[in-house]
């Protein structure tokens, strides 16, 4: 199993993402719904890297940080081989999702049950003013991905619909 970093480097090669923090968010999206398509399809894990609820949607938090840090090594750094079903999860998830923006992946994000309910759970208050974001408390467990899991399959769903119309035409 590669980590989530190896499975970022594949978005970073193959969607042109910049060194830049939109492009390093969507990078976060794309991780996201690699997994869940993954998870639907082969009833395993894409990779065991944690997710965490930041303001902008699911986050692994090792890969946001390398991204900033090391981006042209990333962007540099030979492909690790995948598996058959790991590439042919990450083509289906750059198919649907690669060239939507990164607000566009926000938005989708967001209708997560379980980053909404960890997201708020991270949100400390000090002071009726001055609220922080708790990283701790933002860890999403993947068991909790049920719904998440059973939105790819509508999304998943219509992707082929759409892909065997336009083969019909």
């Amino acid at each position: 199993m590669k980590s989530a970093l190896e499975i970022g480097q594949y978005f970073i090669d193959k969607t042109g993402l910049a060194n830049s923090l939109e492009s390093n968010t969507k990078l976060q999206k794309l991780l996201f719904f690699s997994w869940l398509i993954h998870f639907y399809n082969y009833k395993e894990s894409l990779f065991e890297d944690d997710f965490f609820a930041f303001e902008y949607g699911p986050v692994v938090e090792n890969v946001r940080k390398s991204y900033k840090r090391n981006y042209a090594d990333l962007k540099n750094k030979a492909l690790p081989k995948y598996s058959e079903k790991e590439a042919e999860t990450l083509t289906l998830t750059k198919d649907i999702f690669g060239d939507s923006d990164c607000e566009e992946l926000v938005k989708i994000s967001h209708k997560s049950p379980a980053w909404e309910k960890y997201f708020k759970n991270s949100i400390v208050y000090d002071s009726e003013e001055n609220a922080t974001h708790c990283t701790e408390k933002a860890k999403i467990p993947k068991d909790e991905l049920g719904e998440e899991v059973r939105m790819i399959e509508n999304v998943l769903s219509v992707y082929k619909y759409q892909n065997q119309n336009s083969a019909e035409v």
